[in-house]
């Protein structure tokens, strides 16, 4: 016998949900992933259904019937407007429509105060915004892997930047490197929030059909269906937003379209109206289904563009007249298709299967225009072969110089899955299998500059077209069980699976090639019988997960740019041009990494769940270590050349350029460095995050709902680093390597966390929220380093281990490297406090909808003293106010 439970408003699956015999109290089934569960036949006694959050139901089951439950509170309690921590094995943040609605968010980041552990800041749309969970940041790109790893999912189809390499070459000035965001995933500035009907954050251990991520899942689930136009015009300080949508549906047809557009304009700095950040998005969605007796199909064409502008300019009148300019466009335009079919059969083992296929293409160009001035002669990047050649030099000194970056990322993603479900009386149960591919490739022309007229001088880089760059491609296979049984009165549910992942194509000299990583990941969870406290019922959960998470390079770690190594042999100056000669020997090198693997971590969790009269507590422990990050590594190597002796030459005689074939020189060795990705980053994540969400008090209908983590979070390199003292001895350069096996380590900590007050009155259509946000403490600390190396390398090349006598060595004691015990010290900043206010006012029968918000309303922010300074704090506050018109 076979009978199905459903959510009553959304028709929806209740997985979990358990089934009781009356008469015995016990647990006699549980509802598996499509809602089903399964009896003995001829069974006929009265159960109660059960599901945390919902009304129990006691029924006398009848084959192949359906049951319907409804949420255990009412309309009022319904108003959710803080995200609400899933009910699933996994520890998970979902955060609905009305909560977005209360939060007035402008780009998706926004919404990652919501989560444990966030808490509210002004927005910063002049650089890419990077997703950052369960962790106290650190600003270094070393350490972008957790980032990079955080996998987005839009209805099904992934957003992969494995193919994005737009980031100048050689730039180092400020306003080039904080907008490079290559190599550090998502940036959520280009994800527009209004389409949005439910975000689910997984920060726990996320099903086997998820991979090419190390860090967290991000599920994204827009809306479908309806036949109203909806607009909304937000503005606030810095930001003007416009969006609006149309919906249809034909409800005999089953059939529904749903059309949108955004716009964002945001100044950084309204006073300055040369750096501005602009969003462009438009989406068609459509959805239909088939019914026949035997199955039900359902299929979904989504079609969008996605256009990110940043510009920034520097007045002519503070740059001596000249030109200093940076614009980037992301243009991105995509499409996805995906179809599924659900089986209606109660003796069938097959339930559902879906196919998915999702295609990206994206046109970005990035451009960055300056004045250049030279103090003296300077060789161009002409040389493209190892050897010694004449060198080209700049001329003239002054010029204005553009440094194009033209990147076509595309990248096509396919999948397919099936579920299964064997009929066993008193147990649910479900088998998923499944495989995906994908395949990322940047088909644009690059690097592009005049290499006579370069925007950065002195370069050890070339023009390159990415185009001639091959393409990575994944293969993923994965299968997962998911069991519920009841044990007499308590409840046990296990999710087990294996993900297999490789790489296809690649060539054999790498590491990844025939590389199969495996991913085994499990969740269990534990419900205790529910027991009297007063009146009201308590239940009381426990659920735990382990698991592997892997993620292959991007295209830009496994095929990096090639470094030229331009090395002066003869600079003579004459003060006739016609007689002056720069003089190079060259050396071509390939960074690549060849033994570059995949990054890895390893998660595992604790969590407690205690759900009592709409009353829920939350609390979760968890450990993450990544030990192979990606990270940019300095490798050193001898390169010789030869020295010529100028000093013999007599200018006033020179009828011509010196001739290096007559004059003397001197061969040396140099050590010099390149840089290459290798796996030598290591992400160690401890923390506790805590929920706890109050129904809400009668009379005055407001909810406490109070949220906050605890992260404490080490950064440092986890393989043996190289580094070259800066010193002359006797007027010659020190040419000695140390190899050390600390290079970095940070200790950052933070607790915090959020009270939030939220009021609903419905005779008004008014609802408010008043959040104060607490820091209790945040710290810093530089972990204490090796100073003597283990090895070091000499200036042939060669490597000695480093010993304990060396360091009386005239030149190898030069290798131990002295810090002042003072940089190790923990630094702390103490508690400090910021007021949120948000408010929504429905007019005219729901039809328009006003809201504002204000951060830091009131705030707190008290002197502290450190190493005798006394440091005082301020903070501004940042409001905006925006309609909804839904017509």
């Amino acid at each position: 016998m076979r009978c199905r439970i459903l959510e009553k408003k959304t028709n929806e699956p209740l997985i979990g949900a358990t089934v009781m015999a009356e008469e015995t109290r016990r647990i006699i089934a549980v509802t598996d992933q499509d809602g089903y569960f399964t009896l003995m036949d001829g069974f006929s006694k009265s159960v109660r259904i059960s599901y945390i959050g919902y009304k129990g139901i006691s029924i006398m089951p009848r084959k192949n019937t359906v049951y319907y439950m409804e949420t255990d509170a009412n309309e009022l309690q319904e108003v959710v407007v803080t995200a609400q921590e899933g009910h699933g094995l996994s520890s998970a943040s979902t955060i609905s429509k009305q909560a977005m609605e209360h939060l007035q968010p402008s780009s998706f980041a926004d919404l990652m105060e919501l989560l444990p552990g966030g808490r509210a800041s002004d927005p910063q749309l002049n650089v890419p915004n990077t997703i950052s969970l369960r962790e106290v940041g650190i600003g270094s790109s070393q350490y972008s892997t957790s980032s990079l790893g955080t996998r987005f999912v839009i209805d099904g189809a992934p957003v992969s930047t494995n193919g994005n390499m737009q980031y100048l070459s050689g730039a180092l000035d400020r306003t080039s490197g904080k907008r490079n965001f290559a190599n550090a995933g998502v940036d959520m500035r280009t994800l527009s929030t209004d389409d949005i009907q439910e975000v689910t954050v997984v920060r726990g251990i996320p099903s086997v059909q998820y991979g090419d991520l190390t860090s967290g899942l991000v599920k994204v689930k827009r809306r479908k269906g309806g036949n109203d136009l909806s607009a909304r015009f937000k503005a606030d300080m810095d930001t003007k937003l416009f969006y609006v949508a149309k919906a249809f549906e034909w409800v005999p047809k089953r059939f529904s379209l749903n059309l949108s557009a955004d716009f964002l304009n945001n100044k950084a700095e309204p006073r300055n109206l040369l750096e501005t950040y602009k969003r462009l998005t438009f989406s068609a969605r459509i959805n239909k289904r088939w019914h026949t007796e035997s199955m039900e199909y359902g299929a979904m064409l989504n079609l969008d563009y996605g256009g990110s502008f940043d510009d920034d300019k520097v007045d002519p009148q503070f740059n001596h007249g000249g030109a200093d300019k940076y614009k980037s466009e992301y243009n991105r335009y995509a499409a996805s298709l995906l179809w599924d079919m659900n089986s209606n059969s109660d003796r069938s083992f097959f339930k559902n299967a879906e196919l998915s296929a999702s295609f990206s293409y994206e046109r970005n160009i990035l451009e960055r225009t300056r004045l250049v001035q030279l103090d003296g002669d300077t060789p161009a990047a002409m040389t493209m072969r190892n050897g010694e050649s004449d060198a080209v030099l700049i001329s003239p000194y002054t010029y204005t110089a553009t440094h194009t970056v033209d990147g076509r990322p595309m990248s096509l993603y396919l999948k397919g899955n099936a579920l299964f479900s064997f009929p066993v009386a008193g147990v649910s149960n479900s088998l998923l299998v499944g495989a995906d591919y994908q395949m990322d490739r940047n088909i644009g022309d690059g690097q592009v500059y005049d290499r006579l007229h370069p925007v950065y001088t002195g370069t050890s880089y070339r023009p390159r077209k990415y185009s001639d760059i091959p393409a990575s491609r994944m293969l993923a296979a994965y299968a997962e069980e998911r069991i519920g049984v009841g044990m007499g009165s308590h409840k046990m549910e296990i999710e087990a699976g294996m993900r297999a992942e490789t790489m296809l194509g690649i060539d054999r000299g790498f590491a990844t090639h025939g590389k199969v990583n495996v991913d085994p990941r499990v969740n269990m969870g534990w419900t205790f019988p529910s027991f009297n406290v007063g009146k009201e019922k308590m239940t009381v959960s426990l659920s735990s997960g382990i698991g592997w998470h892997s993620m292959f390079p991007t295209i830009d770690l496994l095929y990096p740019e090639p470094a030229y190594m331009d090395i002066v042999e003869l600079n003579y100056y004459h003060t006739n041009p016609a007689y002056r000669r720069m003089y190079l020997q060259t050396y071509v090198i390939d960074p690549t990494n060849r033994n570059l693997k995949a990054a890895r971590n390893l998660k595992w969790e604790l969590k407690g769940d205690i759900d009592w009269a709409g009353n829920r507590l939350t609390m979760t422990y968890f450990v993450e270590d990544m030990k192979s990050g990606f990270r940019s590594m300095s490798v050193y190597a001898p390169y010789i050349y030869k020295e010529f002796d100028a000093s013999g030459i007599d200018p006033d005689a020179l009828t011509a350029r010196p001739d290096v074939a007559t004059l003397p020189y001197t061969v040396r060795n140099v050590l010099r460095s390149y840089e290459h990705t290798s796996n030598g980053s290591r992400t160690y994540k401890r923390g506790l995050e805590w929920m706890l969400s109050t129904k809400r008090f009668p009379i005055i209908n407001t909810r406490l709902t109070i949220s906050g983590a605890w992260f404490k979070t080490e950064y440092h390199n986890s393989q043996p680093i190289m580094y070259k003292p800066t010193r002359t001895i006797g007027g010659n350069t020190l040419e000695l390597v140390g190899i050390y096996k600390d290079d970095e380590g940070y200790i950052r900590e933070m607790t915090n966390t959020n009270f939030t007050f939220d009021t609903a009155v419905p005779k008004l259509k008014l609802g408010f929220s008043l959040s104060l946000q607490c820091v209790w403490i945040t710290a810093e600390e530089s972990m204490k380093k090796d100073n003597m190396p283990l090895q070091y390398m000499d200036s042939s090349g060669n490597i000695h281990p480093y010993a304990e006598s060396d360091t009386k060595d005239i030149y190898l004691q030069h290798l131990v490297r002295n810090y002042a015990e003072g940089m190790f010290d923990r630094q702390t900043v103490p508690f400090y406090m910021d007021v949120n206010l948000k408010a929504t006012k429905k007019l005219f029968k729901d039809r328009l909808m006003v809201a504002l918000f204000v951060n830091k309303l009131w705030d707190v922010y008290p002197d502290y003293r450190r190493n005798d300074f006394v440091i005082r704090r301020y903070v501004t506050p940042y409001f905006g106010l925006e309609m909804n018109v839904k017509l």
